[in-house]
Formats: structure tokens, sequence, C-alpha cells
């Protein structure tokens, strides 16, 4: 990889001191290399050498490079030490990962809420969200709603769309319908989409009109499941012919959603096994649908006790990360098989990968998992 290092290099200093949570005093910097280009789902060994010269030349974006590197490879140690370099040199940026690492990573709530109160009022617009998602899940909704109040006004669309959501969660439901519209009206398809399942799903308000409506709109704006949305309204009506044209349309456009809906109604609402299991395959084999893995191995176990398929589909799913079919080949070998020995073993896979119910059945079975 051969990044052009050198006219990135400008570093543009705030005059400003910044008083944080402990009173200590920050001169913070920014700098003009996007960070971007160093945050990605796959790093190698020349990615880290190149991050690394980053820093050799005085670029201080390096050390987030670095420790994004790091975060990524689980070596959370070494993610903090970078961090926190790049923190001691002023780096707005990694007051934000730091704020990233101990709340997704660590699970030091109190830290990431000091480092992101930094970064959001410095301008860090993710960082005033994420400090509304910490206090959204803590129920302290005021909070929240002063943080993402704080992003949208950076031009955050998604919190304008989390302000929505708790809006409903305080049971304000004008207040929730009137922050979506405004979603959507700002071109975000989401808001749209979320107006079309609370008039679909909501008893107050319930309007299947309204909520094909507004299906529409989203699909308007260019959001393929949208399309699935309007199938859901017409299975509502038990119109399945129509559901099952708006669900194929969804597949066209590529949603994973409305093909996996498609395979749902012939399996649990048509009883048509094996038109589900053809859309089912369809929708990973076109849309890499992983789920739609896992359901197959779900009709071949639950319908048609076919229990050597749905293990065979279940590890397909199970191979590309989805706990879910790890956890179902241990219970289907464990209720289905009788087969304790190989239960025991995927249930370990599976609690390994974080299932709880794995957790509780190997106990159930007398194993004391301790990852």
């Amino acid at each position: 990889m051969n990044l052009s290092i050198k006219p990135l290099f400008i570093i543009v200093i705030f005059s400003l001191l910044l008083t944080s949570c402990t009173n200590d005093k920050v001169e913070l910097k920014k700098s003009t290399y996007d960070i971007k280009q160093c945050n990605k789902k796959i790093y190698t060994k020349e990615d880290l050498a190149d991050y690394k010269r980053l820093i050799s030349d005085g670029e201080m974006q390096g050390y987030n490079c670095v420790g994004l590197y790091y975060m990524r490879d689980k070596d959370y140690k070494k993610a903090e030490e970078y961090f926190t370099k790049g923190k001691e040199k002023g780096s707005i940026e990694s007051y934000l990962q730091l704020g990233s690492l101990y709340s997704n990573f660590l699970n030091k709530k109190d830290k990431a809420i000091e480092y992101y109160k930094i970064a959001a009022n410095n301008g860090k617009e993710k960082a005033a969200h994420n400090l509304g998602v910490i206090y959204d899940k803590k129920f302290q909704y005021k909070e929240a709603l002063k943080w993402y109040e704080k992003s949208f006004e950076k031009g955050d669309i998604y919190s304008l769309l989390a302000i929505g959501t708790v809006y409903l969660k305080q049971e304000k439901l004008k207040k929730a319908i009137d922050t979506f519209i405004q979603v959507g009206e700002l071109k975000e398809s989401r808001g749209f989409y979320n107006l079309g399942i609370l008039y679909r799903k909501n008893k107050k308000i319930k309007d299947l009109d309204k909520s094909k409506e507004y299906f529409e709109k989203c699909l308007n704006l260019g959001n393929a499941d949208c399309a699935g949305g309007i199938g859901t309204v017409y299975e509502d009506l038990k119109d399945y012919e129509k559901a099952i044209e708006w669900y194929k349309k969804g597949f066209e456009l590529k949603s994973k959603d409305s093909v996996s809906r498609l395979g749902f109604i012939y399996w649990e609402v048509l009883k048509d096994n094996q038109k589900a299991i053809y859309w089912f395959k369809k929708g990973y084999e076109k849309l890499d649908c992983i789920s739609c893995l896992a359901s197959v191995g779900n009709i071949y176990a639950v319908s048609l006790k076919d229990y050597d398929n749905a293990i065979k589909w279940y590890k397909k799913a199970s191979n590309l990360g989805y706990v879910s079919s790890t956890y179902n080949i241990g219970y289907t070998y464990d209720k289905d098989l009788n087969d304790k020995e190989n239960a025991i073993k995927w249930y370990k896979k599976a609690a390994k990968m974080g299932h709880d119910n794995a957790k509780y059945h190997l106990k159930k079975l007398g194993i004391n998992y301790e990852q």
C-alpha cells in the first residue's frame, strides 16, 4: 500500500483551551489527514507499517490509525496505548476513539463519557451521537436528547432519527411522528420507513393505508427494504398474492429483508416448505443473506424432521459467523438426536461466541462453562 502522506500533513491548531470533566486543560488540534483512509474492515501488516510511518513523519493521525489497527485486531491494550499517545499530542480524534474503545470494548462507560464529551464539545458530532446512545441505554432520556440534538445541529440526520425513537420510548407519539416526517423530508428514507412500521403496528394509530403510503415514500427515496414493507401491509390484509409480488420486487432490488420475508410467507403462512427453501437459498446465492441459510436449516429441523440436512445448513451459516446456527446445531444434537457429546461441543462453540442460551444448556448438561 502506498499512501500519499506528505501533502496531508497540514495541522490546524485550535487555540482554544478546553476544560475537561476533571478540569484539566487540554490544548486540542485537528489534523487535515482524513481518518477514513485508515478505517478498514481488513488490515495488512503493510498498513501497520504505513501508519507507523505517518507517526515518524509527524502526522498525529498516525496514532489513531495504528490504534484502529490494533482495535480491529482485538489488542485493546495496544489500541489504548496509541490512542492515548494521540491524545497527549492534542488529537481531537483520539478522544473520540478512546471513548469508542472504553464504551464498546472495555466496558468503562464513565471513562467513555469523559472522552466523548471533550470530543463532542470540540466539533465531533459522532461523539455527541455516541453520548446520546449511552444515555439512551441508561434510560436517561433528557440527557440523551441533549446530545442527539447537539449531534443533529452538526448535520447528523441519524441523531434526528434517534430523537424520534426516544420520543417513542417516552410515549410522545405526536413528537415522534413529527420527527420521523422531518427525517424523511431531509431525504433520509429511515424516517418514512419508521412511520410505515408505526402506522402498521402501533395499536393507537394503526392505519394500513398510511403505512403503505409511507413505505411508498421510503421506496421512492431508494430504500429497497420498503418494498418488503409494502409486502407486510398486504400480508396483514391477507392478500398474499400481492404480498409475494412486493417481496419479489424487494428481492429484485437486492433487499435481504424482502427475500427473507418471501421465504417466511411460504413457510409459515402458505405451508409450502419447498418454495420456502427455494427462496431462502436464492436469498443466500444472490444477496449473501446468511440468515437465509439458517432458515433453510430451521425448515429441515422443525417442519421436515430431517436433522442431517438441518445440521448441514446450520453449519453453512455457522461457518460464516452466524451464532444462532452454531447454537441450533448443539440444540439439534441435544434435543433431537440425543447426542450429548456433539451437543456439548457445539454449545461450547456458541457460548464462546457469546450465546447465553448455549451457556444455559451447558449448565443443564452439567458443564460449567468459563470463557
